[in-house]
């Protein structure tokens, strides 16, 4: 069917993983998670244009895993809109308003960038807007554990037929790739992969009987995977 108009979309992406960019979009964040520390003044994301034309950009924060009581999120993000040239970073800043979230345990909220792309010079084109969600983690200066010792805390074990997480720590934990046994394949597709604080998660249902020990990496505080030992769930 003949287009008479330009037709637009937008294509979300979670980044939760260990690379901090999208091959697709031309406006990138340089890094897959920002850790804002309570005993700062604000947290930074650098985000970069790799397209050869201007591009406008919005962000805005919005709520993630850690529920607030009037549903607001205490932060705000500038620019909130800007120009972002060909070829060219600038910084974006977070500041939280000072109250609101826990002082024992980490807040996880979502980082929004949405690209806007110039008119395009042919009609009729069809253009992908791409909207990239960065997790920020508020950390409370109360908490002083590091995610290393976190990950050791953590707790894998089987009940009924499912694989189940428990997170002792007060920091947010993040799998990153899970193989069963001796499998050499990760599993494709998690139940869950996010732990949050003092929770416990459904990791995988539906396991195979003789399910005896996993392995596992978590996401580090740099967005990388880092390997663990085997456990043994026997």
């Amino acid at each position: 069917m003949r287009l008479n108009h330009l037709l637009s979309a937008v294509c979300v992406v979670a980044i939760n993983v260990c690379t901090p960019i999208i091959s697709h979009a031309a406006v990138q964040a340089l890094a897959s998670r920002v850790i804002y520390s309570g005993d700062a003044k604000a947290a930074t994301l650098t985000i970069r244009n790799n397209s050869d034309k201007a591009y406008m950009v919005q962000n805005w924060i919005e709520l993630g895993d850690t529920p607030v009581l009037d549903g607001k999120v205490p932060f705000v993000i500038t620019p909130p809109l800007l120009k972002l040239d060909s070829k060219k970073e600038t910084v974006l800043r977070i500041i939280y308003s000072g109250n609101g979230l826990a002082t024992d345990r980490e807040s996880q909220f979502w980082i929004n960038i949405q690209e806007i792309p110039p008119k395009p010079e042919i009609e009729n084109t069809l253009q992908l807007a791409v909207r990239s969600k960065i997790k920020l983690f508020y950390r409370p200066k109360q908490v002083e554990l590091e995610l290393t010792d976190a990950v050791k805390q953590l707790r894998w074990y089987v009940e009924g037929n499912t694989l189940k997480l428990e997170n002792k720590s007060p920091l947010f934990v993040t799998i990153g790739d899970l193989k069963l046994n001796n499998d050499n394949h990760p599993v494709a597709n998690m139940n869950q992969d996010m732990v949050a604080p003092f929770t416990s998660i459904d990791v995988l249902k539906s396991l195979p009987k003789n399910l005896s020990s996993v392995s596992y990496t978590y996401i580090n505080e740099y967005g990388g995977n880092t390997p663990m030992p085997p456990v043994s769930l026997k």
